[in-house]
């Protein structure tokens, strides 16, 4: 945890203003652009207190990054992180978790890599790869997560912030959702609580959903004592509650590392394996902090 006087504020836990807020959102970024592999990406790496799961790479956490956070990334880091994704990309146009061919591909990695290189206006085709992302799409629905057959295309694999996360992308291509889509995602929301088989916690839906649109009718955030030390958990609710949780301004600067980034926290999960990147709570916590400072 920083220090109070380098919070800004002269008691920790003292209700920050815009302008602290500000000042903690330059601070973030400078620590964020720092995180960028020579490579372009930006890490992902397995929490070490769980079992290994299936082989990984930092593709997933570059694209979320990408898609948070680039207007606050120097050119030169978000022209990299770019390239680095556009590597990646496979003869079908589609994107896999793993860069060593050992998984088919998803429509997590494929739709996050997609919006994130839509926003930072890449060289993307809007129309082709909407097509590409709909590949994903079963008859009557939902979206599936693994484009390929047998155990991979099971129903219990179908996730509801994949889902979430195709109907951003198709947003991001210029693409308009349709309606079967848009229901399909929102009866996997409404009937969620808990984590996902891919994602570690009930907040992350919450912000998938909201982020397109969708109101889940369990949104209710839980109270700042049980977002202390939690600072992907307490950013995730900040962005997707209608209001955010009471003290999350002072809470999150509270929890600050010393250089003015935030801690990793679980964040992926696979069966088994989770995984976690610091710069993507970084990039989160960013994302959290610029809705309080706008707050009225």
């Amino acid at each position: 945890m920083a220090p109070a006087h380098e919070s800004g504020l002269e008691t920790p836990g003292a209700v920050p203003s815009a302008l602290d807020l500000r000042r903690a959102i330059a601070a973030a970024a400078g620590v964020l652009a720092e995180s960028q592999e020579a490579d372009g990406g930006f890490p992902l790496v397995a929490v070490a207190s769980q079992p290994l799961g299936s082989a990984g790479d930092s593709l997933f956490s570059t694209a979320t990054v990408l898609a948070l956070a680039a207007p606050l990334l120097p050119a030169e880091g978000v022209s990299r992180a770019a390239a680095y994704m556009l590597e990646r990309r496979d003869g079908r146009g589609l994107w896999a978790w793993a860069a060593d061919g050992s998984l088919p591909p998803d429509a997590d990695d494929t739709a996050l890599c997609l919006g994130a290189l839509a926003r930072v206006g890449a060289a993307v085709d809007g129309r082709r790869d909407a097509r590409l992302l709909r590949k994903f799409w079963r008859w009557g629905g939902p979206f599936r997560t693994w484009l390929a057959g047998g155990a991979w295309n099971r129903r219990d694999r179908d996730d509801p912030v994949v889902n979430c996360n195709v109907l951003w992308a198709l947003r991001e291509l210029g693409a308009p959702v349709r309606a079967a889509e848009r229901r399909a995602a929102e009866r996997m929301v409404a009937a969620h609580r808990g984590p996902t088989r891919y994602y570690c916690s009930e907040a992350s839906v919450a912000w998938a959903a909201t982020r397109v649109g969708i109101t889940p009718p369990w949104l209710r955030p839980p109270p700042g004592s049980a977002l202390a030390g939690r600072p992907l958990e307490c950013a995730l609710w900040s962005l997707a509650a209608p209001t955010p949780p009471a003290g999350a301004a002072a809470l999150l600067l509270d929890m600050r590392d010393a250089d003015g980034g935030w801690r990793a926290e679980p964040w992926v999960q696979g069966n088994p394996g989770v995984w976690e990147s610091r710069p993507v709570t970084i990039a989160f916590v960013i994302g959290a902090l610029s809705r309080l400072a706008s707050a009225p």
